[in-house]
């Protein structure tokens, strides 16, 4: 059996081999088919009509700033954390208390036991009630006093006067010493009376500033006491919807505490992180263009409303901080696309992104096409002009002569010298 296995190896590899030849012929044969036979648009066809068909444009002269793309984190511009000032627990939570609700500037949002602070407010009043009082009395000693110093004056004056009249009666030797010493005695005591009555009425303003500041000090507690119990009562800083909200009914609330955050969406601003080159050609008031990084979300206006003084000397960046009006779409925490749009007034040439190719675009002058090497700038993005469809335009840092025919696709193999016949945008459809 060996024999016949051996004599029939040499027949199938040589079977084998004649199959993939013909195969190959086959694919041969058929990739030549197809080249002979493949169509050729006739307006790109020189033998036919002698000339190139190829649509052409003019080039854009207009006031166009760079463009500088990048990416920031959207944030509410005004937000509000709410915390507890007071030390109680919580006795009742607010129908908008929950994170979701939109609440308006004031709301209760959640209320704290007051009866110490009520307490507290009582006592305050009480304390003043007594200074009141007392300061009332104070008018009316006042007027004691001074009608008692008067007497006491008078009292001493006529002391004093009848001492000299019985010195003199004893110079006279009409009186003797013991009436001297009675008399003398009697003007000591009129005085005595007269400094003490001096004193209490000296004494009455005094008295009367202790009083004033202890019922300064009173007012002073009586409103730290109203504070506190007005404070038993969280309401919300600013109008906006609650983020979160901690709290539980029963729960102790101390001074710090968190009890929510409100966020107001109705105004976003992101903060762009821009290439530092940037910092003399951006100015507050530039224009701005967002977008959610999601799939579906369209471009939203906004503007440039700061800018950082200082430069980020590690990453080489500045930032500047643009506003827009929040929406469904955007909204704060949200990761976004931004073109930040430099404002100029001088005019630049813009042509279509897709009319340069390597560097080069290819003017037609006089029906002949001539490469011309061009450096590009910057690119940008709009709905730039009327004629054409094209979104992607880019600026040149030469101007071309405004009188210039671009061939709008470049991307064909085009030599020096070949003649061409320019047809405008508007007339492509009559084009073969």
């Amino acid at each position: 059996m060996s024999e016949p296995s051996s004599s029939l190896r040499p027949i199938a590899f040589l079977t084998r081999a004649a199959v993939s030849v013909m195969c190959i012929g086959a694919g041969i044969g058929i990739y030549l088919w197809l080249y002979e036979t493949r169509p050729t648009p006739p307006a790109s066809d020189p033998s036919t009509t002698g000339r190139l068909r190829l649509l052409v444009t003019e080039p854009l002269s207009q006031a166009a700033g760079r463009r500088f793309r990048a990416f920031g984190q959207a944030r509410a511009v005004v937000t509000a954390d709410v915390p507890a000032r007071v030390s109680a627990t919580v006795t009742a939570l607010h129908p908008n208390y929950r994170e979701g609700a939109r609440v308006l500037q004031g709301e209760a949002l959640v209320s704290l036991d007051d009866s110490d602070f009520r307490r507290q407010v009582t006592m305050a009043d009480e304390a003043l009630k007594s200074i009141d009082a007392q300061l009332a009395m104070l008018t009316l000693d006042a007027a004691t006093s001074e009608r008692t110093a008067g007497l006491a004056s008078e009292e001493a004056a006529l002391a004093a006067a009848d001492l000299e009249r019985v010195r003199v009666a004893q110079s006279q030797s009409a009186a003797q010493a013991r009436e001297v010493d009675r008399a003398r005695s009697s003007a000591i005591a009129a005085e005595r009376q007269l400094i003490t009555a001096r004193d209490a009425l000296e004494k009455l303003p005094l008295r009367k500033t202790a009083l004033r500041a202890d019922q300064l000090r009173q007012t002073a507690a009586r409103e730290l006491a109203q504070f506190a119990l007005d404070r038993s009562v969280i309401r919300a800083p600013i109008g906006g919807v609650v983020q979160t909200a901690n709290l539980e009914l029963g729960e102790s609330a101390a001074p710090g505490i968190l009890v929510a955050r409100i966020v107001d969406p109705s105004r976003i601003e992101i903060p762009i992180m821009l290439p530092a080159l940037a910092r003399p050609l951006i100015r507050v008031g530039d224009a701005v263009r967002v977008r959610v990084d999601r799939a579906g979300t369209a471009w939203m206006d906004a503007k440039v409303t700061r800018i950082a003084p200082e430069d980020d000397a590690a990453t080489r960046t500045m930032t500047v901080f643009a506003e827009a009006a929040g929406s469904d779409d955007l909204v704060s925490g949200a990761f976004v696309e931004a073109e930040v749009a430099a404002s100029s007034t001088d005019a630049r040439t813009l042509i279509p992104r897709r009319s340069v190719n390597d560097g080069r675009v290819v003017v037609v002058t006089d029906g002949i096409a001539h490469l011309v090497e061009v450096e590009v700038e910057f690119a940008l993005t709009g709905a730039l002009s009327e004629q054409l469809p094209d979104t992607e335009w880019v600026v040149l840092k030469s101007p071309l002569d405004t009188n210039a025919v671009l061939v709008l696709d470049a991307s064909r193999r085009i030599t020096e010298g070949t003649p061409v016949t320019a047809i405008a945008p508007k007339q492509s459809s009559d084009a073969p």
